[in-house]
């Protein structure tokens, strides 16, 4: 059996050869002649005797002969021949090596991923003489790192060139691919080199028979080489910033921090601002065994809308085996200014409260004569606030808080009042009650609203409303059912809160962090522009151009860390995924059900002995023949 030319052209390249450098010793050398006196005495004393001419022809022959057997070698060497059923029995097999995040952990000498590349290697050096194999990586995408090949140093090069990715691993994907190469292939075999860090439904994705559903590996023999000794990590599962609904020139953070370790741990949370990573923020967490939590931070002095939170170990801590996960990156929003109208007689109170917000909102005063005259207006105003008057009638568009509202105009239909109302009551997660309390809130009298349908009680006193919203198309409008001023709400901190969160509801704004993308994914970012060229920087500096399509941009997450779009937007990217961070080994691999088994042992024999053996053999050649040569055995 050949593996490399065909027979054919082996006995072609053979002949035609053969034929070449037999023509060129036939070739009869033509000596200069020389005119000399007497040639009988000159032939006679140094003539050729009979003996050297039988040895100068027979030095020709062993020279085309020499030359003869060094060609033989070369096409043998090419025809790579080997032993005759060799094909027959030969595996197809796809090595397919895991280069997701978490065969970064360092509990392997070096990394999961460098113990996985060796463990390939080991494969390839035992491969049969008909083995064939091609090196395939995945993380949340799929790269072919080589075709099928019978070349051991070109499978070795194509598994030193799998690096290391931050993104999560897709086993169906890969598996999907691995299949569609190994498909019409004599003897399949597929050996996946991983830590087995994959949700249980991708596991189960994975079918035996042809007709099932998911991805077949009918007829496909899959082996499994696991890495990973111990769990050891703990994770920033989630970071995420926004604006104070109270202060929107104060900043929140959240955290989400996992132990994964089956014993207690201490940690150090650095939170730092800007490109200079300036320290604003310092936590220490204890958290138990496998314990997930969840920490606010009501006041981060953000110097900058870029924070970075640093996972680092407490006094007497351990640093654990996974590091892409202690870094974790939030935008704050940008601040927005809200454009408020308040329509009313004094009050200093609402003023106060107004006033605290700072500049996130612009506020205009008018009575209510003279908000009646420019009612045109009021759509123009992110919210609209009566204090203690309802126009008449009651606008049906817009946006709207009434504080006390009273005679004809009022929203709502008012059926009495209720005298030292308490508060019994409160709608909890409502956007107005965000992050604040109306406990034990003293109130003098309170209206008595009839609500319609589709309206909300958000706080009530024995199921009368005292604060109520309505949402109807182009109209949303927030109710309180009494004047401020006649309760000691305005003496707490919960006021100032309330008011924000009502104009922060009505506006509609979102105070919510800023989208975050999780590595392995396209990010879609509008960009209010269509059919523009953009650049996009990595985390790492790399750029690539990009064209805006329906005024938004699609690009590829792959790293941590900030991208940034035409140097004028920035979308922060995390790992985000506790399937990663978990890094607990897998004893047993199972798919679909079944059990993996390891890979067979080594098969016994030199790989592709013969050609390397006729290789050899036509350098030792060269070599003799150069020293022939040279001592003049040959010519």
């Amino acid at each position: 059996m050949l593996g490399g030319l065909s027979a054919g052209a082996t006995a072609g390249i053979a002949a035609a050869g053969a034929l070449v450098l037999a023509g060129l010793y036939l070739l009869k050398l033509r000596r200069r002649r020389v005119l000399v006196s007497f040639s009988p005495l000159w032939t006679s004393q140094f003539g050729e005797r009979r003996y050297q001419r039988w040895a100068r022809r027979l030095r020709r022959w062993m020279s085309l002969l020499l030359q003869l057997v060094f060609l033989g070698l070369v096409v043998v060497a090419a025809a790579d021949p080997r032993p005759a059923g060799s094909d027959r029995a030969g595996r197809d097999i796809v090595i397919l090596v895991d280069r997701s995040a978490s065969m970064s952990a360092v509990d392997e000498p070096g990394t999961r991923l460098g113990r996985a590349r060796q463990a390939a290697n080991e494969l390839i050096s035992g491969l049969g003489a008909g083995d064939r194999a091609m090196v395939i990586s995945f993380a949340s995408g799929v790269t072919a790192e080589s075709g099928f090949e019978t070349d051991g140093g070109r499978l070795r090069a194509a598994t030193a060139a799998i690096g290391p990715s931050e993104e999560p691993g897709d086993l169906t994907r890969a598996l999907a691919f691995a299949a569609a190469a190994l498909r019409g292939r004599a003897h399949p075999t597929v050996v996946l080199m991983t830590d087995g860090g994959f949700p249980p439904d991708q596991r189960q994705q994975v079918a035996w028979t042809p007709a099932a559903d998911g991805v077949s590996l009918a007829g496909i023999d899959v082996r499994q080489v696991l890495v990973g000794r111990r769990r050891n990590n703990v994770a920033l599962l989630s970071f995420a910033a926004r604006r104070s609904p109270g202060d929107a020139t104060s900043v929140e953070a959240a955290l989400v921090v996992q132990n994964f370790r089956a014993t207690p741990s201490r940690v150090l949370v650095e939170i730092t601002a800007g490109p200079d990573r300036i320290p604003v923020e310092r936590v220490r967490l204890s958290l138990g065994p496998g314990e997930r939590r969840r920490h606010l931070l009501s006041d981060v002095g953000a110097a900058s809308p870029e924070l970075e939170a640093r996972l680092l170990p407490a006094e007497g801590g351990n640093a654990d085996d996974l590091a892409v996960d202690d870094r974790a990156f939030a935008l704050v929003p940008g601040l927005t200014r809200l454009k408020i109208l308040r329509v009313g007689g004094a009050n200093l109170f609402l003023d106060g409260a107004l006033l605290s917000l700072g500049d996130s909102v612009a506020v205009r005063r008018l009575s209510a004569a003279a908000a009646e005259a420019s009612r045109a207006t009021w759509p123009s105003y992110d919210a609209v606030i009566f204090d203690s008057v309802a126009p008449t009638p009651a606008p049906t568009t817009g946006r709207f808080l009434y504080l006390d509202p009273q005679g004809p105009g009022s929203p709502m239909a008012v059926r009495g009042t209720l005298v030292e109302p308490v508060l019994s009551e409160v709608k909890r997660g409502h956007p107005l009650l965000r992050q604040l309390t109306l406990a034990d809130v003293n109130i003098a009298e309170a209206r008595r609203l009839v609500l319609e349908p589709g309206d909300v009680t958000v706080a009530s006193s024995l199921g009368a409303p005292l604060m109520a919203t309505r949402t109807r198309p182009g109209l949303r409008a927030v109710v309180v059912a009494f004047d401020v001023r006649r309760s000691d709400l305005p003496m707490r901190s919960a006021f100032p809160l309330l008011l924000a969160n009502a104009l922060g509801y009505l506006a509609d704004k979102d105070t919510s962090e800023t989208l975050s993308f999780a590595t392995g994914r396209n990010a879609h970012v509008a960009v209010g522009a269509s059919r523009q060229t953009m650049t996009v920087v990595d985390p790492a500096g790399g750029a690539t151009t990009r064209t805006a399509f329906a005024d938004s941009i699609d690009f590829p997450i792959t790293r941590t860390g900030f991208y940034r779009i035409d140097s004028r937007l920035t979308v922060p990217a995390n790992l985000s995924d506790a399937v990663e961070s978990d890094t607990e080994p897998v004893k047993n691999l199972t798919l679909g059900g079944r059990a993996l088994a390891p890979p067979d042992p080594p098969r016994k024999g030199p790989r592709r002995a013969l050609w390397m053996m006729a290789l050899v053999a036509a350098v030792a050649l060269t070599l003799f023949e150069w020293c022939s040569y040279h001592r003049r055995w040959t010519v």
